[in-house]
């Protein structure tokens, strides 16, 4: 019975949101725990995701999604990036919003992260356009190639196209 009031707290105040964001776009960029590196017996650092610390930049996410997300549109950003102004550079396209822009609705209901996330989930499934950090399934628009399974292969890093070929 808590779970289905908690439930229904939860799409009232989602609701608030979307109304004050109008027609938006959204994108999840999924960061902190997924960038991780680890050194290899060389010294050389890798990690699981090769392309996600620079395919999840803010000059990088103008490349990309500029063919799906016209210039001058509401983008909703979800994220676990903790770096304040971080997305800022998306600005010079960009409105930008965030569930922070929200604390007022969203402080009385949030008591944790994953309640959060669940929040800015549905919002995001609101959006005209929703891009996902990493392509779930066949369809979908993603910000990263990289798979979301974790491959088990440690890789080297890429920070530009140039190192692509490398």
């Amino acid at each position: 019975m808590m779970l289905l009031f908690h439930l229904f707290a939860y799409c009232a105040h989602e609701s608030k949101i979307k109304a004050l964001l109008g027609d938006y776009d959204a994108i999840h960029v999924r960061r902190g725990d997924i960038i991780k590196t680890r050194k290899d017996r060389f010294g050389v650092n890798r990690t699981l995701h090769p392309h996600v610390d620079r395919d999840t930049h803010p000059e990088f996410i103008l490349r990309r999604i500029e063919k799906w997300v016209p210039s001058g549109r509401t983008l909703f950003i979800a994220s676990n990036e903790r770096t304040p102004g971080f997305f800022s550079p998306l600005s010079v396209r960009y409105k930008l919003a965030y569930s922070s822009n929200y604390s007022h609705i969203l402080e009385p209901v949030i008591e944790n992260n994953y309640q959060l996330f669940m929040i800015e989930r549905i919002i995001m499934m609101g959006a005209k356009t929703f891009i996902n950090t990493f392509k779930e399934g066949d369809a979908g628009l993603c910000l990263t190639d990289d798979p979301k399974k974790n491959t088990k292969l440690w890789q080297i890093p890429v920070y530009s196209f140039d190192e692509e070929g490398s």
